[in-house]
């Protein structure tokens, strides 16, 4: 029996859509990786070379052996191997589900790791990192045929002190935060437990359909007023924006509190530095279009972008702006064929 009266507790409304209810809920997706490594055996795994550090050092202090593949231009996988091995895919950005389809159908043992798409819908092998799309401090979400959710018997996370730049951002603001948002990724270590009460308790208080319909909305403002190689399918839920641009950009936007995240840091100790992942890395800007905003701050963001990259009148703006994406168009083409 739960303890009854005395002072409140945090109130949150429990949503009549929760999109992952039957899914096993853990502390991070590190954990959820984790585990599907362990349980499976796995001694050896096909990685991308575009992918996440974290992702590396967690197959790694398994003694998993890493063998890298780089991708295509539409973010395809450049892979030929054999039905037995085993295939890390990302899901990259939310808009990537036609590639998930295709690897699927051709490999038997393939992980999708969904972090950047939470709204994709569940292979047999798969986990999400909700904190990419939502208000939270941690999280994993794991689907494995091989196991009932039911029957891990974890510890569970405990996770108010981790959640204190959430508050402290609506208090404050991001950047007096920041530094408790390092610390919060940093305290997820490998150990496995299971999601925390707080964190499960602010999954389902949100409203995802107005989620998902934002960041369609938001996409698709950007998509108009900047235009890019990249639409959405159907089923696709975007995470961000993906915009080619160069470093200075990146610069300018952030000095402007427009906050881009680098895809990936340390890339560089496995990547070569001409490579076609270090190129995304460099050129690649992740321009938020999440729930919390709309028309006016895509508006706000594009005037940036145009501003920076040309001081002259809407039509050299727009001529620019095609000739920068052709380039880029032929760069991708040139490195993927």
């Amino acid at each position: 029996m739960n303890a009854i009266g005395g002072y409140f507790e945090l109130e949150l409304r429990k949503t009549r859509y929760y999109p992952h209810k039957n899914a096993i809920h853990l502390k991070s997706a590190r954990n959820a990786l984790k585990l599907i490594l362990q349980n499976h055996n796995i001694k050896e795994i096909y990685v991308p070379y575009f992918t996440c550090k974290v992702v590396l050092d967690t197959i790694k202090e398994l003694g998993c052996r890493i063998r890298f593949y780089h991708i295509k231009e539409d973010f395809s996988p450049r892979i030929k191997v054999s039905n037995k091995n085993w295939i890390l895919y990302t899901n990259y950005f939310g808009i990537n589900l036609r590639n998930v389809k295709n690897i699927l159908l051709k490999y038997t043992n393939v992980i999708i790791d969904n972090a950047q798409s939470f709204f994709a819908p569940p292979s047999k092998i798969c986990f999400y990192s909700p904190r990419k799309f939502v208000g939270v401090s941690d999280g994993g979400i794991l689907y494995d045929e091989k196991y009932n959710r039911n029957s891990l018997s974890f510890k569970k996370d405990i996770s108010f002190e981790r959640a204190k730049f959430l508050f402290k951002r609506l208090d404050l603001n991001p950047e007096s935060s920041y530094s408790d948002f390092k610390q919060s990724e940093d305290s997820l270590s490998s150990n496995i437990e299971l999601i925390s009460n707080l964190t499960k308790s602010l999954l389902f208080s949100i409203d995802y359909n107005f989620v998902k319909k934002i960041r369609i909305k938001n996409f698709n403002t950007l998509k108009k007023l900047l235009p890019n190689t990249y639409s959405l399918n159907s089923f696709d839920i975007p995470m961000v924006y993906p915009y080619f641009a160069n470093l200075k950009l990146r610069e300018h936007l952030i000095k402007n509190r427009v906050f881009i995240p680098i895809y990936w840091p340390y890339m560089q100790e496995w990547c070569k530095k001409n490579s076609f992942e270090i190129y995304l890395q460099n050129h690649l800007l992740a321009l938020p279009i999440d729930q919390r905003y709309g028309t006016k701050e895509m508006k706000y963001i594009t005037n940036l972008i145009l501003e920076a990259q040309n001081g002259g009148g809407v039509v050299a703006i727009v001529r620019k702006l095609n000739k920068n994406i052709s380039k880029s168009n032929k760069y991708l083409k040139r490195k993927c064929a």
